[in-house]
């Protein structure tokens, strides 16, 4: 132990004297290392550890199927009568509860914020082991047809809309027309399972009786709603498939009783599939895992070699130092010793300080990646980041220390103390430098022609034209009393005047009171006479729609005022639905069985990160439409506080909803592209960077060992470019055999996963890998010149006295 602690202090006292290698070898380990710890936790977090429910590998969500006759699944979500009669008949769930997600206004607040809202049944919470920071979760008192107005908030709720009050117990919420009286608020460690989406978060829960589902839809078999979910807790012993089975016989049974009278659900059935919550919470997110595990172990790959050439070039520059070592009797595993304690200082130094940037990186992550990354909410430090961290910092410092070893010869050694230190002493040989150069051109071209096809990929997806035009539009939501058929005329009314006072803002140059162009919905049709059955992406517009976003109308007419009006049987198709309605004619004035004629055909829109157009339709929207698109003028937007006031001026019943921008809507799902595009084209220069300090370290000692001799070949004649081309051949075997090395490992990649790469690999394979091999060879030529420059830019009589 003493013997340790003498060595580290003399390591110490050794690596004061040289600031400059410290500097280096701890900024480029310790943010690598940073990087790489954040990575690893994030993997652990996503990849190995079990979700935070108790018996979570029992836990399954429910996946309705309809089925049409001919196999294939036309829509993935439950119908709302299929899902109460699965839930009050099935028998194989120990427990199994019911959940809605949607949003409301809180209208008993005074800013009337808008909030996710999960309506659930009491399973819920049981299912997850909910834990309460006060009052208690839902009971028997809460269950179904109950009709309990009672509230249990999240734990960011009460801190963000109540300050934390004491006396939250005692107080009411309030959505629409009902008053809900709070009796528990969630723990703050209580992660809710991101079943609806990637950061979708519930911040009030309310009892099942209460969703915000129609008394209409609760009676349609046919219409189904991707907000309708279910989580249950499996019995053992019994396979998933024979489960699915059973359930669905149970469904489909009663399902096709009671559709008899629907000729369009003629052969028509129920499946179900049993998600596991982990795959359901995971979905597609370990690619994403395994990609940036690769990006950063590439990183600490060409990191790690930059640092062995920085050490190794200490080695040398210390021959003197530890020949006097060996002269006094230090054996081979004395000066290893010795070695190891200078590299466990720096690399242990450089891990302390990567425990710090990986906690900023998980708070980062948190941050920016909250809507892209499952299970965000649970990364910090754990215990397998230090872990990690622990065998880091043994492995590097062994590593380090173990290369700076192999150099020495003692036979040098000897010579070195015998000639005064001149001329010899340790060397890195030439087959170390050309690994070392090998390994780095290898690691960057694979990792710069990845991370290039990633960039060209996402930047190709965000720059895709659309067909629809987002600037200057706003997109906004408003809140309706509920009101019943002898009030309707009135609401009518009141929506009416709420967008005549939109259009009459100074800034605002038209209104549609339509949906938004990115959402659609499934709806069932078929033709007039015909046994052709389709089920397609549809939208309920207005007349000012299609010139609003600017989407071309090819044939026929837009909607009219009067067909808005007169809520008139019409439709609008686009080009896709068109051809496949029509392959050789004209698909305008066909009819359909809900007695809607085809009356235009637009052209199709392309959604902000698909890749296809889908077969659409659109239908005339009713005079009541709670949405709204408001145009403006360039550079111009409306605010919350103008529509606020828009609609106290029409009624204090009606609420905003939402108010969005449709570029940031279109940004927002582009997010992962933009992500990938910004990460993989960091990844990309930061890669190049270090390999190009790689090689510049490595070649600038090849070239300095080699002083004497150019110095001597230039005083024979020989030209400047003689010599370049000299230096650069040299170094080509390495650089040729590194690249085909890179392609090696792209192949195997390629034939191991490709599957899993094939979205991925749609752009232009060959032009990326032109553009990595001229960036890696102009880079290797500036690495071969640069440190050359100075022997061939003076005095030939410099290189001779080997000075500079």
């Amino acid at each position: 132990m003493d013997q340790s602690l003498y060595l580290l202090k003399q390591a110490w006292a050794s690596l004061k004297s040289k600031p400059g290698f410290v500097a280096a070898v701890v900024t480029t380990m310790s943010l690598t290392l940073g990087a790489l710890l954040c990575v690893l936790t994030l993997a652990y977090l996503l990849l190995v550890s079990p979700l935070p429910y108790p018996e979570s590998g029992n836990l399954y969500t429910v996946e309705h199927n309809l089925i049409d006759k001919n196999g294939g699944v036309d829509g993935t979500a439950f119908t709302y009568p299929n899902l109460m009669h699965l839930y009050s008949k099935q028998s194989v769930f120990n427990e199994l509860a019911m959940m809605y997600y949607d949003a409301d206004v809180l209208v008993s607040k005074p800013s009337h914020p808008t909030l996710p809202i999960s309506f659930i049944t009491p399973e819920w919470f049981s299912l997850l082991g909910a834990e309460m920071a006060m009052g208690r979760s839902f009971e028997a008192t809460e269950a179904l047809n109950t009709y309990n107005p009672v509230a249990v908030l999240s734990y960011q709720t009460w801190k963000d809309e109540f300050a934390l009050e004491a006396d939250i117990l005692s107080k009411k919420v309030q959505f629409g027309e009902v008053s809900y009286r709070i009796i528990g608020v969630l723990s703050e460690k209580f992660v809710e399972p991101q079943i609806y989406g990637v950061g979708n978060k519930s911040q009030v829960f309310l009892p099942w009786d209460y969703n915000s589902v129609s008394p209409s839809e609760r009676k349609k078999w046919g219409n189904d709603d991707g907000g309708l979910m279910m989580l249950g807790k499996l019995q053992s012993g019994h396979s998933t498939a024979q489960i699915e089975q059973q359930l669905a016989t149970l469904v489909s049974d009663n399902w096709q009783q009671q559709v008899a009278g629907h000729q369009f659900f003629n052969g028509w059935s129920i499946g179900i599939k049993l998600h596991s919550l982990e795959s359901v919470i995971m979905a597609s997110s370990q690619s994403t895992v395994y990609l940036l595990i690769a990006g950063v172990v590439g990183l600490v790959l060409i990191a790690s070699t930059n640092i062995a050439n920085l050490f190794m070039s200490r080695t040398v520059e210390r021959s003197r130092q530890i020949a006097i070592c060996a002269a006094i009797g230090a054996s081979r595993r004395q000066v290893f010793k010795m070695l190891l304690a200078e590299s466990t200082l720096l690399v242990g130094l450089a891990t302390f300080i990567a425990i710090y940037i990986a906690s900023l990186g998980f708070k980062g992550m948190q941050l920016f990646l909250n809507h892209y990354l499952p299970r965000i909410d649970e990364l910090s430090l754990h215990f397998i980041t230090l872990a990690c961290a622990l065998m880091l910092v043994v492995v590097f410092a062994w590593l380090f220390a173990y290369l700076s070893m192999r150099m020495i010869d003692y036979r040098s050694l000897n010579q070195s103390m015998q000639s005064g230190g001149k001329g010899t002493g340790i060397q890195v040989s030439k087959k170390v430098r050309q690994g070392l150069v090998l390994c780095q051109i290898a690691i960057v071209t694979v990792l710069v022609f990845i991370n290039i096809v990633l960039f060209n990929e996402a930047v190709t997806t965000i720059n895709r034209p659309s067909g629809f035009a987002t600037e200057d539009i706003s997109f906004l939501v408003i809140s309706l009393p509920a009101v019943n058929e002898t009030n309707q005329d009135g609401l009518v009314a009141n929506v009416s005047e709420v967008r005549n006072k939109l259009a009459t803002l100074p800034q605002v140059e038209g209104v549609s009171q339509s949906m938004a162009p990115m959402p659609f919905f499934t709806l069932a049709l078929s033709r007039l006479g015909g046994e052709e059955r389709y089920s397609m992406r549809a939208k309920d517009v207005d007349h000012a729609y299609f010139d609003l976003i600017e989407q071309p109308l090819l044939g026929g007419n837009y909607f009219s005022e009067a067909d808005i009006k007169d809520k008139n049987k019409v439709m609008i198709i686009n080009d896709v639905f068109a051809k496949q309605l029509a392959p050789n004619g004209n698909a305008l004035g066909l009819i359909f069985d809900n007695g809607a004629t085809v009356v235009g055909v637009v052209k199709g829109i392309l959604l902000p990160g698909q890749t296809t157009i889908e077969p659409r339709f659109y239908f005339p929207a009713s005079p009541a439409r709670n949405m709204f698109l408001v145009k403006t003028k360039a550079g111009q937007v409306i605010t919350r506080e103008q529509v606020v006031n828009v609609l106290l001026q029409v009624s204090s019943e009606i609420k905003l909803f939402s108010l969005s921008t449709l570029e940031s809507r279109r940004v927002e799902r582009l997010f992962a592209q933009y992500t990938t595009a910004v990460t993989s084209g960091t990844l990309a220069v930061i890669t190049f960077l270090l390999a190009g300090v790689g090689l510049y370290g490595i070649l600038s000692y090849s070239t300095q060992m080699r002083r004497f001799e150019i110095g001597t070949r230039l005083a024979i004649g020989a030209k400047r470019k003689e010599i370049i081309l000299l230096i650069v051949k040299d170094n080509a075997a390495m650089i040729l055999l590194g690249m085909l090395t890179s392609v090696l490992v792209l192949l195997t990649l390629y034939l191991g996963f490709r599957d899993s790469l094939t979205d991925y690999l749609s752009g232009n394979m060959t032009l990326a890998f032109v553009l990595t091999v001229a960036s890696i060879a102009l880079l290797s030529l500036f690495a071969c010149y640069w440190p050359l420059r100075k022997y061939i830019n003076q005095p030939v009589v410099h290189s001779l006295r080997g000075s500079e």
